[in-house]
């Protein structure tokens, strides 16, 4: 049986909660979560780029990049993900320096081999079944560059499965995705089982988070995200891929993190309670 594989969202696990934002670069000990990552047998880091440009973060320059590469090898972590937030606060559709953002970003991705590049598509980018053709052609442009690397694209959307169905065929492109996340497509009842089977071909990845109905990122388990009828459906379509925690981080940010695996495994290995 393969062995199932889980990763975290950079800095869920060493930063300490912020009332201000879940997703911060933990910029004074990055490095540190590499360690806490093995200690605790995780598969990787899903690294991540933020809303507003952050030269600390190491992905943007080569001594970054070695030392990624380096700390990933040393503690027997894969290189497998990168979810992208700069276009919630940039329009992608209009973004005036797109080609020298993604000639930088994907060359990065490809150096330490990232497979899979998440893109979320809210706020400034909000995509929605009014606007969706707005952004076929600069998503054709980028899957077009992340194919010459062999890396996918997984958009992050909020558009109901039969318009995600729609995007993707005019798209048109075999590397082009969708990243599933559990809290953002919060819906009532077994919704979620029939959307999971609905996007079956275009699931490549899955964020795992609770939310209550407030739209709260809650600990898991604390909110209203109905786990039992998501990893039904998982079960159902054979899906094969990873999953990425993009969880709230709770008290203790490691204990948090360990308890969410434990919480998943039960559910994976009994989906019917």
């Amino acid at each position: 049986m393969k062995k199932i594989e889980f990763g975290f969202i950079q800095g869920r696990m060493i930063s300490p909660p912020s009332k201000k934002t879940l997703q911060y670069f933990p910029k004074k000990n990055w490095r540190k979560e590499f360690d806490y990552a093995k200690k605790n047998n995780f598969d990787f880091i899903e690294y991540f780029g933020e809303r507003k440009f952050n030269k600390e973060n190491p992905i943007w320059n080569s001594k970054g990049l070695k030392e990624i590469k380096s700390l990933a090898k040393k503690n027997n972590l894969s290189n497998y993900s990168f979810c992208d937030d700069y276009f919630i606060n940039n329009d992608l559709t209009i973004y005036k320096d797109f080609n020298k953002y993604y000639t930088k970003i994907i060359n990065n991705l490809s150096v330490i081999g990232i497979k899979i590049y998440v893109l979320a598509l809210f706020e400034k980018s909000h995509i929605t079944k009014n606007n969706f053709r707005n952004f076929i052609k600069r998503l054709q442009d980028v899957s077009d560059r992340l194919k010459k690397k062999k890396i996918k694209l997984a958009l992050e959307i909020n558009l109901d499965a039969h318009d995600i169905n729609k995007l993707i065929k005019l798209i048109n492109r075999k590397n082009v995705f969708i990243v599933y996340d559990t809290g953002n497509r919060l819906k009532k009842k077994t919704l979620q089982y029939k959307e999971i089977i609905k996007l079956k071909k275009h699931i490549c990845h899955f964020h795992i988070k609770d939310k209550n109905w407030n739209g709260d990122n809650v600990v898991l388990g604390d909110g209203d995200v109905k786990f039992q009828y998501i990893f039904r459906a998982i079960k159902h379509i054979k899906y094969k891929g990873k999953y990425t925690f993009e969880t709230n981080r709770g008290e203790n940010p490691i204990r948090t993190m360990c308890d969410n695996k434990i919480f998943i495994l039960k559910l994976m290995n009994n989906p019917n309670t």
